[in-house]
């Protein structure tokens, strides 16, 4: 868009519409958007902020201090323990056991009663990756403490009298990105969905929601801010200037676009079964009063009844789509995130037979460091992009060289120390996929990989590089 060119973005999940619509708003009046703000403010700060009251004073301005923090998942036991703050000048949080008044305001925010309107969504019977149930958690409102949902639902009803549609859109951005932290997914040491589920720790903590929504509110602003600082960046320096137009569809990939009516296109598909958007997106949705209908949902889910097999049909047909869409020799880029080769050698395979000529092959670092990457040693930390050229016919072979996977991973490593490349187990896989991926294009001897995840690549290099030479030892 900042390009000039003109986007037309679809997706299943509701979630992922307003994600998209609320990134592509420019010329935010941001004196109008504060005004809006100041609404909620005035509607809801004290109100919120004095279910969080303390028994203890600011140092510095003497103001009522409140609960940054409670800790109150099982594990803590009752101990009311926590962080507090001061929500007028910002006070250093502090470490804080509650006193017996304390304690009799958070042991009666139990009984709150919540007048306005909130989800009360039942989650289904069975997610594939099911981590809450059991404890208890049937439907979206259990996940909140009745003080935390008392102060979700007040916001949430001041976000809908919000007149300027752009100004709610943004403000009810930063609230959907509220509603996970201030539930019982979060921990002072967990992120939400930080391990790809609803996982509630025992050692859960009960966040002050005004605290968390100003703070969303300020990076949603800080973003347009920046944003807009690009887009007049770029009018200084072109005076033929212009954004393209763009339009969000609620839009499946199996629906047909039309034939060679695009000029590119890119898609980051779900990785077989890895991350479940419809289950993961389903309380951001009850908040939206809106559905994820998943029955075309491309993904590997035994819930849904959906295999290896139908996730690969399903995309089979989402790459049809794409080919018959775009126009003679444009292009079209794959997102391949590569846990899993096995899953993805059919698909890759499949955009040959389609007629498109494979022509790049890219590695780039994913921005920031999930719970999961930080934490599981075997998971990948880059995407692969993959991009193709729309041909009338199938790409020929280039050559016929006869190649086991050791030798690649040897040949690989070898030249990364000869060229002096900085590498560790991650990237070298990275490089090795990457190579596969041409091989099946360009190789006309089949290299058999029935599973190649990065466990087995590890595996698998350890016999192929000499451990016990200084210069080869890596894993």
């Amino acid at each position: 868009i900042v390009n000039g060119r003109n986007f037309i973005g679809q997706d299943l999940n509701p979630m992922s519409i307003l994600v998209t619509q609320g990134t592509l708003l420019n010329n935010i009046n941001f004196e109008d958007l504060k005004e809006d703000f100041k609404k909620i403010q005035d509607a809801c700060q004290n109100k919120i902020q004095s279910l969080y009251y303390v028994d203890s004073f600011c140092p510095s301005c003497g103001a009522q201090m409140v609960w940054k923090h409670l800790r109150t998942g099982p594990k803590f036991k009752n101990s009311y323990t926590g962080v507090i703050y001061c929500p007028y000048c910002n006070s250093k949080a502090t470490n804080y056991s509650a006193t017996p008044k304390d304690i009799e305001r958070i042991e009666s925010s139990y009984k709150i009663d919540t007048p306005y309107w909130f989800p009360t969504t039942k989650f289904p019977k069975k997610f594939y990756k099911d981590r809450f149930s059991y404890k208890g958690i049937s439907c979206v409102a259990d996940m909140y403490t009745p003080r935390n949902l008392y102060a979700l639902s007040l916001i949430y009803n001041e976000i809908q009298k919000i007149q300027n549609k752009d100004n709610g859109l943004l403000l009810l951005l930063a609230f959907t990105n509220t509603v996970l932290h201030v539930s019982k997914l979060k921990g002072e040491n967990v992120r939400p969905l930080g391990v790809n589920n609803y996982w509630i720790p025992d050692d859960y903590i009960e966040e002050n929601v005004w605290f968390r929504y100003v703070e969303r509110v300020k990076l949603v602003c800080d973003a347009k801010e920046m944003q807009q600082q690009r887009y007049k960046k770029e009018k200084k320096s072109s005076k033929s200037f212009k954004c393209g137009s763009w339009q969000v569809e609620k839009k499946s990939a199996l629906e047909s676009m039309g034939k060679e009516c695009v000029d590119y296109y890119f898609t980051d598909p779900p990785y077989g079964d890895a991350i479940q958007y419809s289950e993961l997106s389903f309380i951001w949705n009850a908040w939206l009063k809106e559905e994820y209908d998943n029955k075309e949902e491309i993904i590997i889910n035994p819930v849904q009844k959906k295999n290896e097999n139908d996730f690969e049909n399903l995309l089979k047909k989402s790459l049809q789509n794409i080919y018959t869409a775009l126009k003679k020799e444009k292009y079209f880029t794959l997102c391949f995130q590569n846990k899993s080769f096995g899953v993805w050698k059919p698909i890759i395979e499949h955009c040959k037979s389609l007629g498109f000529s494979l022509v790049d092959v890219s590695i780039y670092n994913t921005y920031g460091n999930s719970f999961n990457k930080l934490w599981a040693h075997f998971s990948p930390k880059s995407d692969i992009y993959v991009t193709f050229q729309k041909k009338e016919a199938c790409p020929e072979y280039f050559y016929d060289k006869k190649e086991t996977i050791a030798d690649i991973i040897k040949n690989i490593y070898i030249y990364t120390q000869k060229n002096h490349i900085s590498t560790d187990n991650n990237k070298l896989y990275d490089f090795v996929v990457s190579y596969l991926i041409w091989s099946l294009y360009y190789n006309k001897a089949d290299i058999t990989l029935k599973s190649f995840t990065l466990e087995k690549f590890i595996s698998m290099a350890n016999e192929a590089i000499n451990p016990t030479s200084p210069q080869l030892k890596l894993f």
